[in-house]
Parts: C-alpha cells; sequence; structure tokens
C-alpha cells in the first residue's frame, strides 16, 4: 500500500512539475508574440491624416447597377424546412431583402446619417484606416472612447450611439475594421486582430488620446481586450457586449457541474437561461458557428460570390443580422421574423449596401483566417488583471459565460450587466441600454 501510495505521489508531482514548466514555456511564447507585435508597431511610419467623404466611394451609379442585378436574378425557390434544424438562409428572406432593396430603400437616407459625422483616414503601417471623429466638451476630453464594431458590420452599427455619446460631451473615435466599410484591405497577410489592436492604439496616440475608454462588440471586443492586455497603461476602462473568454479550469469545472447540478454554477436567473441545459447551449453554438470554421480555412472561395453577387451577399452575410438578432431557441419562422423585426430592414441594406459597393465582403472574412493562424495562441491565454472591466450581456447574443468563468480572463470586472432584450448588434436594437452602460461604467471610473 505504501509502495502504491509513493508512486500515485511521485507521479502527480512529475504531472504538476511538468505542468509548471509547459506553463513558463507558453507564457514565454505569448510574451514573445507580444513584443514583436509592438516592436513592429513602433516602426510605423507617422503619415498624414486626411478627411474622408463616404459620398466619394458611395455613389448612386454603383448603388443603381446593386438594384439592377436584384431585379435580374434567378428566383430562388423557398424549399421545406423542418421547424427546428435550418438548411441555411431561407429563400423567402433573400428575395424579402432584395426586393426591399430594389422597391423601398432610401438609399440616400443612408449617406445623409455617415456624413453628419466627421471622417477621417491614414495610413498605420499596412492598414490605410478609417474612422470617425467627433471632439467632445472640454470637461469630458480626458476620457476619450473608441468604439469598436465586429463583423459583418461597419461603423453604421454606431449611427444612433455616437450622437448620444456626443450629447453627453464625450469625444468618440469609431474606426472600420480593416477591409469592412472604408478602411482600404489590407495588401499584405497577416493583418490579424493583434495588430489591428496595436494600429488601433497607435491611432489613438496619434489623435493626442494617451488614455482612453475602449468598448467593443464582436471582434471589436476582442480586439479591445487584446490592446488592453498589450497596452494596459494606455487604457482607462474596457466595455465589452460580447463576453469571450481564455479556455481555463473555471470553464471545464462549471461545464461539468452545471450539466448536473445548474443550482450550484448559476447564480443569477439570466445566466441558467442563457445557458443551461448545457448541451442545448451547446447544439445552438455548433450550429451557428459553421461560418466561424468555412472563414478561418477558406474565407475566399465564399468571397468571390459575394464580391459579384448582391444575392450571395444577402445570402450569407445579410443572413448574420438576422440570427444574431433573436431568439435562436424559437422554431425557424419565428426567429427569421424576429431577427428582421429587432435589427430591421433599412439597417440590413444599409449594411449590405456599403458593403456591395465597396466590394469588400472578401477581405473581411479574411479576419477569421488571420485571427485562426495568429492570434489563437494568444487568445486562448492572455489575462487582464488590474485593468477595470465592464460586461454588458444581451440575450440574443451569441456568446455567453457566467460572471464566474468570465474572470479567467477579466480579473477586475466593475460592472456586469443583463439586459431584458437586444442582440449581438446592440447598438442596433437596445441603443439606449448599451450606451447606458457604457457611460454609467465610465462614471465609475473617475
Amino acid at each position: 500500500m505504501f509502495c502504491c501510495a509513493t508512486v500515485i505521489g511521485g507521479i502527480a508531482f512529475i504531472l504538476f512539475f511538468i505542468g509548471i514548466l509547459a506553463k513558463k514555456r507558453k507564457s514565454s511564447r505569448l510574451q514573445a508574440r507580444v513584443n514583436t507585435l509592438k516592436d513592429k508597431a513602433n516602426s510605423w511610419e507617422d503619415n498624414e491624416i486626411e478627411d474622408f467623404d463616404p459620398k466619394n466611394v458611395l455613389k448612386e451609379t454603383d448603388f443603381n447597377i446593386m438594384t439592377e442585378r436584384l431585379k435580374n436574378r434567378i428566383i430562388i425557390p423557398n424549399l421545406e424546412e423542418p421547424d427546428n434544424s435550418p438548411y441555411g438562409t431561407p429563400a423567402t428572406y433573400v428575395n424579402h431583402v432584395a426586393d426591399h432593396l430594389v422597391n423601398a430603400f432610401d438609399f440616400s437616407q443612408v449617406l445623409n446619417v455617415l456624413c453628419q459625422f466627421k471622417h477621417f483616414k491614414t495610413k498605420i503601417g499596412d492598414i490605410n484606416l478609417h474612422f470617425i471623429h467627433i471632439v467632445g466638451s472640454e470637461e469630458k476630453r480626458s476620457t476619450p472612447i473608441i468604439l469598436l464594431h465586429g463583423w459583418p458590420s461597419t461603423v453604421w452599427e454606431f449611427h444612433k450611439s455616437i450622437p448620444k455619446l456626443v450629447e453627453q460631451g464625450y469625444t468618440v473615435v469609431a474606426p472600420s475594421l480593416p477591409g469592412h466599410g472604408f478602411t482600404d484591405p489590407p495588401n499584405v497577410t497577416g493583418v490579424s486582430p493583434s495588430v489591428m489592436a496595436c494600429a488601433y492604439h497607435k491611432l489613438m496616440h496619434k489623435l493626442g488620446y494617451k488614455r482612453f475608454v475602449i468598448h467593443g462588440g464582436d471582434w471589436g471586443a476582442i480586439i479591445g481586450s487584446l490592446l488592453t492586455y498589450m497596452y494596459p497603461e494606455s487604457v482607462i476602462g474596457l466595455h465589452n457586449t460580447m463576453n469571450h473568454m481564455n479556455f481555463g479550469w473555471r470553464q471545464i469545472l462549471q461545464s461539468l457541474i452545471g450539466a448536473v447540478l445548474p443550482s450550484l454554477v448559476y447564480t443569477t436567473e439570466q445566466e441558467k437561461k442563457f445557458i443551461h441545459p448545457m448541451f442545448k447551449f451547446g447544439e445552438r453554438m455548433y450550429r451557428s458557428f459553421a461560418y466561424f470554421h468555412i472563414q478561418s480555412v477558406l474565407p475566399d472561395s465564399y468571397g468571390y460570390g459575394m464580391v459579384d453577387s448582391p444575392v450571395g451577399l444577402i445570402g450569407w452575410i445579410g443572413s448574420r443580422f438576422v440570427l444574431w438578432s433573436a431568439n435562436r431557441y424559437n422554431n425557424i419562422t419565428e426567429i427569421w421574423k424576429e431577427g428582421v423585426e429587432n435589427f430591421g430592414m433599412n439597417n440590413i441594406c444599409a449594411n449590405l449596401t456599403i458593403f456591395w459597393l465597396q466590394r469588400n465582403a472578401l477581405c473581411s472574412m479574411r479576419i477569421y483566417y488571420e485571427f485562426y493562424w495568429n492570434d489563437l495562441e494568444l487568445l486562448r491565454n492572455f489575462s487582464i488583471p488590474n485593468v477595470p472591466v465592464a460586461i454588458s450581456n444581451f440575450p440574443n447574443e451569441i456568446i455567453h459565460l457566467t460572471k464566474f468563468a468570465s474572470k479567467t480572463t477579466f480579473n477586475n470586472i466593475k460592472q456586469y450587466n443583463y439586459h431584458k432584450h437586444g442582440g449581438h448588434f446592440a447598438h442596433i436594437d437596445n441603443t439606449d441600454g448599451v450606451v447606458g452602460d457604457l457611460t454609467s461604467f465610465i462614471q465609475k471610473l473617475k
């Protein structure tokens, strides 16, 4: 018995020791990656900032070409689908959006809304970066905010939130992701989320903001978190609407215990509602993230059809606005109806129009490939121990975590709010909720 216990104890000690060495080696690799990124960013030239007018690239003649192609499209018949097992984007939705673009959508309204903001472009590294910049009041100029969107989105996502923040006196900077909207597609490979984080940090310093608040959703949440990890001295606070984390012991423990004894794991009714039962949540995630795998390995293959065909664009990118704005536990018919109502048909058409007129659907998807092959290990293992963090949870968001699990990545969570409505694009379907959370968080930082 003694010999057996000794052997087991020895094996446990060896495994523990190997674990410590592996963790140190991994930490060294991550630090080397960060150092390389920051060194490269420090070598970027300082280029001029130029005024930019969206009307110069969003031309009515191009929009007319888009609508003519939609008029002459091949009408796809609507095939039968079971209520809870979608085959993809229904033909009824594609035809509905196409008809709205042709017959009801007011393209000039989009231009008028965008042109109420001040737009600029500047070259940072390999990125010809577009951004909106509005200077706030003297009183609140010490807390500038950078708003970061994700895929498949554009700065149009913030068209209702920016005026509300500016009305309160805040300085707002809202860049377009590379290959999204008005930021040019990078002419090199390797422009991953961590590189974008360095570019956004450089932009804020270029504008004279040495410390600032970050707000992000989707890739914006990931890029903002990486920026905070690499440059914590520059970040006053981080506010995310998509709750993400690296995968650690907290997630494993919660998954195992929560499947059997949910009352021990989920501390609020919202957590239990969003995540339990685990197998149902996992099935939903599996179905919802098929696009992620495709775009991580073959982004260009799908992209050609979307750049050439507005129908292809509606079918792939246009579906995300709906699916991520609805309760995906509903049946298929209810999901598509609710998603259109929440996101709004005009908002769907505005984003699709910007994507098609700018011809950047293909390059926008490369962010998944660049992340998977360049930043996956970094995102799995980084943590933010000291910078204050706020997380807003919306019921139709694509990812839900408990506050306990979130602390694997964010140790200093100052605000953790739940909302009764809203989804992945909360600036569209719950503007007051997300702006209210952001401003209340900023007040707590003083």
